[in-house]
C-alpha cells in the first residue's frame, strides 16, 4: 500500500496560518511508512503532539522541526 500525501489548502484563523492535526498513522505515513510504533518511540523522545478527544494527534511542521532539531544535536 503507497500513502498519499494530501495537500492541505492554507487557511488563516485570526492572523495565523491554520493546520489540521493528524493522527499517529498519518504521521508514520508523512514519514515514510515507518511503523506506528516508532511514532511512539518518537513521541516517548519528546516529538510533540497533543490528546485530542482520547487520541493522540499531531501537527506536521511541529514533528518535522522537532526531528530538524534533534538531526543537529
Amino acid at each position: 500500500m503507497s500513502a498519499t500525501i494530501l495537500q492541505f489548502p492554507q487557511r488563516h484563523v485570526d492572523g495565523k496560518v491554520w493546520e489540521p492535526w493528524i493522527g499517529e498513522r498519518e504521521i508514520a505515513r508523512h514519514y515514510g511508512n515507518v511503523s506506528t510504533r516508532t511514532v511512539r518511540r518518537w513521541r516517548l523522545a519528546g516529538m510533540p503532539s497533543r490528546l485530542i478527544g482520547g487520541q493522540r494527534m499531531f501537527r506536521i511542521s511541529e514533528t518535522e522541526r522537532w526531528h530538524a532539531e534533534r538531526n543537529r544535536a
